[in-house]
């Protein structure tokens, strides 16, 4: 067994202390390796960055010679040793759902962050020693003793987050024999009542479907920040979801965010845990696993996790449509539609897929995903007259796939996606998953199967409707950060990274945002990077950045009201 410590004595200096101790070690050298990414955001993390210093012993505390390799290894000297000791501290002073952190009221650790492993021992059992406060409390879904936690490989290691902390708030569910936790750690009031009925509605309608779940427990360890916050991390028996501001959990906005982001994470159990692509089965922590398939872990997973909530009828039909509303505006707002597949973003998410990069370059594996998802969706209950769905699929796939220990590659799931939906489902994944055609038609054709249709009403924002500019409120003005290619700013020579500063004299305010008079003559004072400029500028006619509403038609026929029913409802 491998056993790992941690320790800290001046929680306010955010470094852990941690103690790496490797027994029945034998051979003259050992490599010593820490993750260079995590599972849930296909990028490189480079996590060495955090760690201060780092010494080897042996068992007697003889200090033995190490170098470092790459610049997440290290290889160790070990003539006769057969314990080796590794101390090391680590700052963790970043709070998000994947990230690890320290202060005086919490110990909070994403192990796959900061533990170092043995590259050809990673099968082997690992414990975990907490030296914490007594009065703390641990949310982990890891078997523990209160300060001792154990997996039974590093990979259950590296999935299994968790939370110490005295002010921890816990409650739970049961579905099918299934016990569900939900842990909030800072400052919020949950209701209870609300959530628990909520959270077994929707559990019990994914599970419906799936007919099994892969773990005995599960476990939504929540930190609730005192800022705005939304972000989510799935692993195997559990997800780390943060969420801000902790005073407003309960209102209507951020209470729909948290619901929207657990029905998603709990929908990966099945989706990318279970069902997983050739590329990530197993996981490689030194590098980049290169995948294509984020449309499916990602979009898939994005668009069953709002459905759910209608299915289960946690979302109204006016909420649900909201989540599909701003998918929309998503997608139509960006450039990079027309330039970068769903497939090619995904690949490029090792690249730059969680910032915005070059203007109009790519799309999101989320938001272009689960429009996918949705067309195909439709095209497979239309061509069973409702019997089969897109749920219909991802049970197959758990069932003939994960159940049976295989991965997925793309041919694998193309194909099943052509024996569900036929010559429509594969024009879908030609134009649209690998391809750029535009997404308009497609989406029209299958909201119009479902009695349904888009209405494009006009920006509430008067600078994204007028100009075609989108951007933050700074102290100087609005800085650019988006550009409808050849909307009038954009013809007017206008760029993103620009700040207007005022328009007709006018200073832009997050107060006087909201009641511009837009009229011409227009001029507007920009201030670029070397110089401040009077820009002049006529109006057009056209709208840009229309925003998206989902309407029912005038008169369904029979066909479209039994679609309907067979999408949406349970």
């Amino acid at each position: 067994m491998l056993h790992y410590t941690f320790s800290y004595a001046q929680p306010h200096r955010h470094f852990i202390d941690i103690e790496f101790q490797i027994t029945e070690h034998t051979g003259a050298v050992l490599i010593l390796q820490l993750p260079a990414w995590r599972p849930g955001r296909y990028e490189l993390g480079d996590f060495a960055k955090n760690i201060q210093k780092l010494a080897v012993s042996d068992a007697n505390g003889f200090p033995l010679k190490f170098e470092k390799i790459t610049k997440d290894a290290w290889k160790v000297s070990t003539p006769n040793c057969s314990t080796i000791k590794v101390f090391y501290t680590y700052y963790a002073n970043e709070l998000n759902a994947g990230s690890t952190y320290l202060d005086e009221q919490q110990l909070y650790v994403n192990p796959v962050n900061c533990c170092l492993f043995v590259p050809d021992r990673m099968d082997e059992a690992c414990s975990v020693r907490l030296d914490v406060p007594e009065p703390y409390k641990v949310a982990c879904s890891l078997g523990s003793s209160k300060q001792q936690l154990t997996a039974r490989n590093f990979d259950e290691l590296a999935e299994s987050p968790f939370i110490a902390s005295a002010s921890l708030q816990h409650n739970s569910y049961q579905v099918a024999g299934v016990q569900f936790h939900i842990w909030f750690q800072g400052v919020c009031q949950p209701n209870w009542s609300k959530i628990l009925k909520d959270f077994e509605a929707f559990t019990l309608q994914q599970l419906k479907d799936f007919t099994a779940f892969p773990v005995s427990e599960y476990h939504f360890i929540n930190q609730i920040l005192p800022y705005k916050a939304f972000h989510g991390v799935e692993h195997t028996a559990n997800t780390v979801i943060s969420l801000g501001p902790g005073e407003e959990l309960m209102s209507q906005k951020m209470y729909a965010s948290l619901l929207g982001v657990s029905s998603h994470e709990l929908y990966h159990t099945w989706n990318v845990k279970q069902i997983r692509p050739k590329e990530l089965l197993p996981y490689d922590y030194t590098k980049e696993n290169y995948s294509r398939m984020g449309y499916l872990y990602e979009g898939v997973t994005t668009y069953m996790g709002d459905l759910y909530l209608k299915r289960s009828d946690v979302f109204s039909d006016a909420a649900f449509f909201k989540t599909q509303e701003e998918n929309l505006q998503k997608h139509f707002h960006n450039g990079g539609r027309l330039n970068l597949s769903v497939a090619d973003s995904s690949f490029d998410t090792w690249l730059d897929g969680y910032v915005m990069g070059v203007p109009n370059r790519k799309v999101s594996i989320y938001t272009e995903g689960a429009l996918c998802a949705f067309m195909l969706d439709v095209c497979f209950l239309e061509k069973s007259a409702g019997q089969v769905s897109l749920r219909s699929l991802m049970t197959k796939l758990y069932k003939e796939y994960a159940c049976k220990g295989k991965s997925l590659t793309e041919e694998d799931y193309i194909h099943e996606l052509v024996q569900f939906g036929g010559e429509k489902a594969f024009a879908i994944v030609e134009n649209h998953l690998y391809g750029t055609k535009d997404f308009r038609s497609s989406l029209d054709q299958a909201y119009d199967s479902l009695g349904l249709q888009i209405e494009e009403v006009e920006n509430t924002d008067v600078l994204a409707a007028k100009l075609g500019v989108k951007g933050v409120l700074q102290k100087e003005g609005l800085q650019l950060t988006h550009i409808q290619t050849d909307a009038v700013a954009d013809c007017a020579k206008v760029a993103v990274g620009d700040v207007i500063m005022a328009i007709n004299g006018e200073k832009i305010t997050k107060e006087s945002v909201r009641s511009l008079n837009i009229k011409e003559p227009l001029v507007l004072q920009v201030k670029r990077r070397f110089e401040t400029l009077d820009v002049k500028i006529s109006i057009a006619a056209q709208l840009h950045y229309p925003l998206f509403k989902i309407i029912p038609v005038e008169k369904p026929n029979a066909q479209q009201s039994h679609l309907y029913k067979k999408w949406i409802n349970a």
